[in-house]
């Protein structure tokens, strides 16, 4: 029976001590590989399969040590560690014989001997290298494309890659999405220099940092996207300048170049500028186009009482615009030198408002205005000029209108009165090349409705000018 029992034992503890499995480890560093730490300190990332987690051990670092962070690469762990490599004397002693100890689940223990400098950066595998599936086909071409993708040997890391979808024991959504990583890193990578060669920095920037965003190892793809940048603000600042110098010269066309540049490259797409530059583009087309078309015109304007005028409009192919108009009669520069006296009136007239195509060479235009009207003498109350007020009519003011009690007065003649009308316009513009013909209907509603002949009610006036 204790024969029995002792046997029993024995084959319990040789089963334990079989399933206790061991575990091995690969240096994958590169060289040339640096850690750009701020102080004395070594970089340490270990790669392993998902399949058998790890936990670390370092005397020299206190004991059990945790990884500053643990990420995933497909199906792999990737703890990363920074030890650090100066110290005291006793301490340095320590850290010179630094063992990293590894556990994993039903394996051994493995001891790593770290002999670390400061900025070095190591990179370790660590695998069961009796684990037929993690040391299959399949994942020996999986790693030795990301070896060379990681060198930038994108041509031969995607050949590694279809290689391995041919194994047996391939994992094929995996395999696909390493596929369409790498294809997607070739791709962006022959954007970016077409465009860097053709000098659309703008684009290679947006390509090469899509490249570097896929694979943060390629310095090609971070050089050329720095250098990308440099060249895309110079661009975008010498057009700006240019552009702005050319357009307050007037020199529209050169300077829409010049912002077009700028709309190319989308300089300051997220700065307000880039609006102000949106913003002249449109306001030299619409000038340009303006001046094709021939839509500004400038025309003489004579009206019965007001032979002095000018108007001044747009009138375009497509869109509303509008129109100034003024007119004035001789009489109104002599009653600012206050030499005006009983029979003369001093006219002035504005009007403003809209124009539309009716149909080409036909436009229409419409508008408010207002008129001023002057005239002179001392009346009675409720006594006003009538339609004929003019000098030859002095004798008969003198004795239907004067007050009699100011007939002896040296200035009856010369008291300066004032008549207001609104005057709404409407009328249609003749535009063929650079000549332009306007005739104008304007209604006189008098403020003083005793002032109604007096300022007129329907008058007409037409012009004669240009079109540019």
């Amino acid at each position: 029976m204790r024969k029995a029992l002792w046997v029993l034992l024995m084959s319990t503890f040789c089963v334990g001590a079989i399933a206790q499995n061991n575990m091995t480890y690969e240096d994958e560093s590169v060289i040339g590989d640096a850690y750009a730490s701020s102080g004395d300190t070594a970089r340490v990332v270990i790669r392993c399969h998902e399949s058998m987690p790890l936990s670390f051990y370092s005397r020299a670092d206190g004991g059990v040590i945790e990884p500053f962070s643990i990420t995933q690469e497909g199906s792999y762990y990737l703890y990363d560690f920074h030890f650090p490599t100066d110290a005291a004397d006793d301490e340095l002693k320590l850290y010179a014989r630094r063992v990293l100890v590894v556990s994993a689940k039903e394996h051994n223990n493995l001891e790593i001997n770290l002999n670390l400098v400061s900025k070095q950066f190591a990179k370790l595998r660590v695998y069961d290298p009796d684990d037929n599936k993690l040391n299959s086909p399949y994942l020996r071409f999986r790693n030795e494309a990301f070896q060379e993708y990681k060198n930038l040997n994108y041509q031969k890391a995607r050949q590694l890659f279809v290689q391995a979808g041919q194994m047996s024991d391939a994992d094929q959504a995996e395999n696909n999405k390493n596929i369409s990583m790498v294809d997607s890193v070739i791709y962006y990578r022959q954007m970016a220099d077409g465009a860097f060669e053709q000098a659309q920095f703008m684009d290679a920037y947006k390509y090469y940092n899509n490249v570097v965003a896929l694979n943060g190892d390629d310095t090609y793809a971070v050089n050329r996207r720095q250098e990308s940048n440099n060249h895309y603000r110079g661009v975008c600042d010498m057009a700006y300048q240019k552009a702005e110098y050319l357009f307050n010269e007037k020199q529209y066309a050169e300077a829409r170049e010049q912002y077009q540049i700028m709309l190319d490259e989308k300089c300051y797409v997220n700065i307000p500028i880039y609006s102000t530059v949106e913003a002249r583009v449109q306001l030299i087309d619409e000038i340009l186009k303006s001046r094709k078309s021939h839509a500004t015109v400038i025309t003489y304007e004579w009206r019965k009482d007001t032979p002095i005028g000018l108007h001044i409009g747009k009138y375009k192919d497509h869109k509303w615009s509008g129109f100034f108009q003024i007119d004035l009669n001789k009489d109104i520069f002599e009653a600012m030198r206050n030499n005006c006296k009983f029979g003369d009136k001093p006219e002035a007239n504005l009007a403003f408002g809209w124009t539309v195509k009716i149909v080409k060479p036909v436009w229409l235009f419409f508008g408010p205005g207002v008129t001023a009207k002057m005239y002179y003498g001392q009346f009675k109350k409720d006594v006003y000029p009538g339609k004929d007020y003019k000098a030859d009519e002095l004798a008969n003011y003198q004795l239907n209108y004067l007050d009699p009690s100011k007939a002896t007065d040296d200035d009856y003649l010369t008291k300066s009165n004032f008549g207001f009308a609104v005057s709404p316009v409407i009328g249609l513009t003749i535009k063929y090349s650079y000549f332009a013909v306007r005739a104008t209907y304007q209604y006189r509603f008098s403020i003083k409705k005793e002032l109604e002949d007096f300022m007129g009610r329907n008058v007409f006036s037409f012009g004669v000018g240009v079109a540019f």
